[in-house]
C-alpha cells in the first residue's frame, strides 16, 4: 500500500477552523507584502489582526510601538499601497508578551 501525502499547503477545513486558516493565509500574504513597503523602522512589525478597518500590529519592541504612535501616517500610508488594505483607517501597535 502507497501512503497518501497531505499537503498542508492546500488543507482546507471546514468550519471555524477552516476560517481561521483563511484568516492565516490573508495575514501571512498580507506580512509578506508589508515587508515590502513598511520603511525599515518598523521591519519588526507584524500584522496579527484586521477588524473594523484597523489594522493591528505586534512588536517586542517598545521603542517601535512609540515611534509608530507617533508616526501612525508613515504607517497608514505604507498600508494603503497593498490593494487589499487599502481600506484601513486607523493603526493600533501592542507589545508581544511572550518574550517578557
Amino acid at each position: 500500500m502507497s501512503k497518501k501525502i497531505t499537503t498542508l499547503s492546500k488543507f482546507t477545513p471546514k468550519g471555524v477552523l477552516g476560517q481561521l486558516f483563511k484568516t492565516a493565509r490573508t495575514l501571512s500574504y498580507a506580512n509578506e507584502q508589508l515587508s515590502e513597503c513598511l520603511p525599515k523602522q518598523f521591519a519588526t512589525l507584524s500584522l496579527c489582526v484586521i477588524k473594523n478597518n484597523t489594522a493591528v500590529f505586534v512588536t517586542d519592541n517598545q521603542a517601535i510601538i512609540f515611534r509608530a504612535k507617533e508616526q501612525s501616517n508613515i504607517l497608514l500610508d505604507a498600508i494603503r499601497q497593498i490593494e487589499s488594505l487599502k481600506n484601513i483607517k486607523k493603526v493600533v501597535v501592542k507589545i508581544d508578551l511572550k518574550k517578557y
